[in-house]
């Protein structure tokens, strides 16, 4: 008998297919590996996807028996097994804890992050647990498999990663870990860094066979944190960490839950006989719930169950900190980028400007989009930003210059265009370079030349509406209804969904929006949304916490919220 072997194509899942593989042959077993194609297979590399949606996929490729067995990391197998399923197998456990990974040269702990350094993982868990530690991160979920994520952190698009020792370890790359995490400070996903095989229920012949490679150690410390995880009814996203272990003939286990603003975690151990390790994990997880944690995760109503569902509409490189400011106020975001950037070329008129910089008072950026494009532009003329003084519109741009050692000298008392114009110091005939986007209006240059100040008035990057790579996205995001919320940060992400509606055939004007500001709050009107909250500020936390009080209860929710009025405009608005 040969056994088909079910695995996705990427290389985590074949290092750990291999594994089976090579533990199947070691006990006189013929087998081969049947690589399963998934529809987050087919998606780019760095968006969003559930592992347990992988998980599923494969199993419908057990159950219709195009394969025999399937390999699944035991951290993603859902604790309510199909009865037409299950684990014949766990093979002898990887390192469960956590990896912190770092660039070379960036420190080798967590307390070595600088104060707010940029931090990537998408795990309600880590981000908790993180933040339980140290609040002052700024957690960003970054997706994708293990080497996208590596060349983000080594692109410089986050400070540090939080990735699993065992995947880091099958792959070969335990040398980019420099801290695996205490799992008193960060414990890991029940069944983390175990592998496990599973079959059909009713092919007794294949379960006899696939039970000689179990590791009876493994499946008793990891059956125990899985008891633990389905005592306090939380899945394989649940901000819930467990650990098993054997000491002295005894078994061990440790348990945390956290909120996942990191407000309160709390942690608890049990001891006990190896054979009661569901005893000990009903116990253990009576007693968390009882504590701050617990209370805040209201675990007989699991807030990651059914939390409101809100839209994001931003680019995935502006995203991450508003998806993170969500999070921790208790909402489930869903990217669905409505827009997308593309940097201006180099060899064009930004280049140009910028080899001429000694030349300009102030170099004026208009959003983080444009201090990207000024930023990528500056290293390719080899530009000293000490050449010129620079002006923000607000503090994502200030942020973004300033994390690449840009000195921000000036910074409008309102994020807005107006003020900007307004209120930058310029003196008659001051050269002044403004980087924008290609659908920004021309009233700052209008104004500054008004001013008598000389402009060069660069596009430094464009706006595309409606990607055609979202379109996907949208679809799934409405696969279990109607988002509770949308959030909208500029007119372009309001007329971009919209493209991706009409493409995808999909009514979204039913849903509430909440606007980052009067300007694309008036193009939300204008298009048909019914806007229910206008932030007072652009904040990516001010935002985040517009957006809760916004689904809190009826229309009367958003009175606390500070809301300026809305004028819809024939035209919808104008663009930003």
């Amino acid at each position: 008998m040969e056994i088909r072997i079910g695995t996705r194509g990427s290389a985590l899942a074949l290092a750990q297919a291999s594994l089976t593989f090579a533990a199947l042959d070691g006990a006189g077993v013929r087998a081969r590996l049947v690589i399963v194609e998934t529809a987050g297979d087919r998606r780019s590399p760095d968006t969003a996807w559930g592992e347990g949606a992988f998980v599923a996929a494969i199993e419908e490729e057990l159950l219709a028996g195009r394969i025999d067995v399937a390999v699944h990391s035991a951290k993603d197998v859902p604790t309510e097994i199909d009865p037409r399923l299950r684990i014949a197998a766990y093979l002898p456990r990887a390192d469960p804890r956590d990896a912190l990974v770092v660039p070379a040269g960036r420190g080798r702990s967590l307390g070595d992050l600088r104060l707010g350094a940029r931090i990537g993982t998408d795990s309600p868990r880590r981000t908790g647990f993180l933040l339980a530690r140290r609040p002052d991160l700024d957690v960003q979920p970054i997706h994708g498999n293990v080497d996208t994520r590596l060349r983000r952190l080594d692109a410089g698009e986050t400070d540090a990663l939080v990735l699993a020792c065992a995947g880091l370890d099958r792959l070969g790359l335990g040398d980019r870990i420099a801290e695996r995490l205490d799992p008193e400070i960060v414990p890991p996903a029940p069944g983390q860094g175990a592998l496990a095989i599973q079959v059909r229920s009713d092919d007794d012949e294949l379960i006899a066979t696939i039970e000689q490679i179990d590791d009876p150690a493994t499946r008793l410390v990891v059956e125990a944190e899985r008891a633990f995880l389905a005592a306090s009814g939380g899945g394989c996203r649940a901000p819930i960490g467990a650990l098993a272990t054997i000491r002295d003939g005894e078994l061990d286990l440790l348990g945390g839950y956290v909120a996942i603003d990191g407000s309160s975690a709390s942690f608890a151990h049990r001891h006990g006989p190896l054979e009661g390790g569901a005893a000990l994990a009903a116990d253990l997880a009576t007693t968390l719930r009882s504590t701050a944690a617990g209370r805040t995760m209201d675990l007989d109503r699991p807030h990651w169950a059914a939390p409101p569902r809100v839209l994001v509409t931003r680019t995935p490189e502006q995203a991450g900190v508003l998806i993170a400011a969500l999070r921790r106020v208790g909402l489930d975001p869903i990217a669905v980028p409505t827009i997308d950037v593309e940097l201006v070329p180099a060899g064009g008129g930004l280049d140009d400007a910028l080899r001429r910089l000694g030349r300009y008072a102030w170099v004026v950026v208009t959003s983080s989009n444009g201090a990207r494009a000024v930023l990528q532009s500056a290293v390719r003329v080899f530009t000293p930003f000490e050449a010129s003084r620079w002006a923000a519109i607000g503090n994502a741009t200030r942020q973004t210059l300033e994390r690449e050692g840009v000195d921000v000298a000036f910074q409008p008392a309102k994020s807005t265009s107006a003020a900007l114009a307004e209120e930058l110091p310029v003196t008659v005939g001051n050269p002044i370079l403004v980087v924008r986007g290609n659908l920004a209006d021309a009233d700052l240059p209008t104004v500054l030349r008004s001013r008598g100040a000389v402009v060069d008035d660069i596009v430094g990057y464009t706006t595309i509406e409606g990607p055609q790579a979202s379109t996907g996205l949208l679809q799934r995001a409405f696969e279990e209804g109607p988002p509770d919320l949308v959030v909208f940060t500029s007119g372009s992400t309001v007329r971009g969904l919209l493209v991706l509606a009409e493409r995808a055939a999909i009514d979204v004007l039913g849903l509430p929006a909440v606007c980052i500001g009067p300007e694309t709050a008036s193009a939300a009107e204008g298009a048909g949304f019914h806007v229910v909250a206008v932030s007072a500020s652009p904040d990516a936390w001010i935002l985040a916490q517009v957006a809760a009080r916004a689904v809190e209860g009826p229309r009367a929710r958003v009175a606390a919220v500070p809301v300026e009025p809305v004028v819809a405009t024939p035209s919808g608005g104008p663009r930003r």
